[in-house]
C-alpha cells in the first residue's frame, strides 16, 4: 500500500478499491478483506494533486484539529476517494469477508 496520504490506516468507499490491494490463495483463490466500522471525527478534506503527506498526517495529530484524512482521487483523478486514520482505535473490524472473482 502507498503513503500518498501518510502512514496511516487505509479505509475504502467502495470494495472495489480493496479489493485491488488483496491477493488470491489456495486452488480457489479465495480473497480476504476486512468489513470496518470506523468513527472519522473531524475529517481534513484533500482535492490535490500532489498532496504533502507528512503535512496531512500531521493535521490529524493532536494540535492538528483532525481525526481522519479523505482524499479525494475520485474528483481529481476519476478513481476512488481513499480514508485515512491514523488512531487504530477508531476502526472496528466488523466482518472478514472471503470470496473469489468472478470473470
Amino acid at each position: 500500500a502507498g503513503t500518498l496520504y501518510g502512514n496511516g490506516v487505509y479505509l475504502a468507499e467502495a470494495v472495489s478499491k480493496s479489493d485491488e490491494y488483496t491477493c488470491p490463495h489456495g486452488a480457489n483463490g479465495i480473497r480476504t478483506i476486512l468489513l470496518c466500522l470506523s468513527c472519522l471525527g473531524r475529517v481534513n478534506y484533500n482535492d490535490e494533486k500532489r498532496p504533502d503527506g507528512d503535512a496531512l498526517a500531521s493535521s490529524c495529530k493532536k494540535e492538528g484539529g483532525f481525526h481522519s484524512i479523505l482524499g479525494d482521487r475520485e474528483k481529481i483523478r476519476g478513481t476512488y476517494r481513499e480514508i485515512v486514520v491514523f488512531d487504530e482505535d477508531l476502526i472496528y473490524p466488523g466482518y472478514i469477508c472471503r470470496y473469489t472473482r468472478v470473470t
